[in-house]
């Protein structure tokens, strides 16, 4: 795909365990706006959803820390941009521990966790049924948005994709981030509706 290779202060690499706050953050920003975001969660207040977001997200990354990949772009010494993702035969990751799963109820509350939980059993039926790469989530500090710092990131997964002989594929939520894969080379295969919202899935040949 095209877009730059490295800008000034950029630095690509896994996630340090001292980063696992900051990139739950990032990514609870860089998401809280998404349609079906906004959708499972119910509410027009940007806070409470960053709110809602975050727990998830505790719940979620170490979890993919210690069995998937995640991956970052540090600008300026701070996170810009965070990348998630499954290697074949490792989707779906394990559940996290139980205590974890206890915080993120109280934390994001029984309804809200019923419609993540919806979502998650409706996407997953509808994976490739070949082995492939997963892109779960890649999303980018609102303020450094624009800057080709998610294009970069995903460059960065896409050459350890292609060392591997497997499909890559994914879901997006946004129609402007359709076009966006496009340009790494995902076709979208269509599209399916939750809570109303509609989801691209997409993927990219071996």
């Amino acid at each position: 795909m095209s877009g730059p290779a490295a800008g000034a202060g950029w630095s690509r690499g896994a996630l340090r365990d001292a980063e696992r706050e900051p990139a739950v953050q990032v990514l609870a920003r860089a998401f809280r706006d998404n349609p079906l975001n906004v959708a499972v969660i119910g509410s027009d207040d940007p806070n409470l959803r960053l709110r809602v977001n975050a727990h998830g997200l505790r719940s979620l990354l170490p979890v993919a820390h210690a069995h998937g990949r995640v991956r970052v772009l540090r600008a300026g010494g701070e996170l810009a941009a965070v990348l998630i993702a499954v290697a074949p035969g490792a989707h779906p990751l394990p559940p996290a521990s139980l205590a974890a799963r206890l915080r993120c109820l109280f934390g994001q509350g029984l309804r809200v966790a019923r419609r993540w939980a919806e979502v998650f059993e409706a996407m997953a039926k509808l994976h490739p049924p070949e082995p492939h790469w997963y892109l779960g989530t890649l999303g980018v500090e609102p303020r450094q948005q624009g800057r080709g710092i998610g294009g970069a990131l995903l460059a960065d997964w896409l050459a350890e994709v292609d060392r591997e002989p497997s499909c890559a594929y994914l879901e997006t939520d946004r129609p402007e981030s359709v076009a966006f894969y496009e340009r790494a080379g995902f076709v979208a295969l269509g599209e399916t509706r939750i809570f109303s919202v509609r989801i691209w899935r997409m993927r990219r040949r071996a």
